[in-house]
């Protein structure tokens, strides 16, 4: 019998809390999932909270990991924006549990951990709406703009393709980054049905 670890318990978490909610998942659904009974499971992990805690701050710097490397990017705002979509795209789609949970089950986290990962994803948030903004300031983008409404439907946009989107379609997760971008690109530029980067 192969000896089950903590990471073998947060992977079981992420799927069950994925496909039942944190709500909808008990200790023993963990349990079973991973093979593990009572005290054998509770070496491994104190509650289903600490579970939920690792699951989302996973996926919380993940994406802090991304923007840090927008942020270190020396590019015209165009280019930034098509690395921000195609990376949360590959975030997302990369481990679709992990995406799912952080995305619906976030709320349910312990305050404390909720106040990190809140702050680490506005953030993130940030980021988006300082390439928009750099974007509008050089022209690259229209003027007019409105730059926090502009970052919250991109990222609304990114969010919900989670919910959709399959390989087995035959678009790859770069060819739909590719065409999220050039849509985006469309609105956002000054001569819309622009050629993008």
């Amino acid at each position: 019998m192969v000896r089950k670890s903590r990471t073998d318990v947060v992977a079981a978490a992420r799927t069950l809390f994925a496909k039942q909610g944190f709500h909808g998942t008990s200790m023993r659904d963990l349990g079973r999932e991973v093979g593990l009974k009572g005290s054998s499971l509770y070496n491994h992990v104190g509650s289903k909270d600490e579970l939920l805690v690792d699951v989302v701050r996973e996926a919380a710097l993940s994406f802090q990991a991304l923007a840090d490397e927008v942020v270190a990017m020396s590019a015209p705002a165009p280019q930034r924006l098509s690395r921000l979509v195609h990376g949360h795209l590959e975030i997302l789609i990369r481990d679709r549990d992990q995406a799912k949970t952080f995305l619906n089950e976030i709320r349910f986290l312990p305050e404390p951990e909720r106040d990190e990962a809140v702050t680490i994803f506005d953030r993130y948030q940030e980021v988006f709406r300082e390439v928009l903004e750099s974007g509008c300031e050089r022209r690259e983008f229209r003027p007019d703009l409105d730059v926090s409404l502009a970052a919250n439907l991109v990222l609304s946009l990114l969010n919900g393709t989670h919910r959709w989107y399959s390989p087995e379609r035959g678009l790859s997760i770069g060819s739909l980054g590719d065409e999220i971008y050039q849509l985006l690109y469309s609105g956002l530029s000054l001569s819309p049905g622009g050629d993008g980067l």
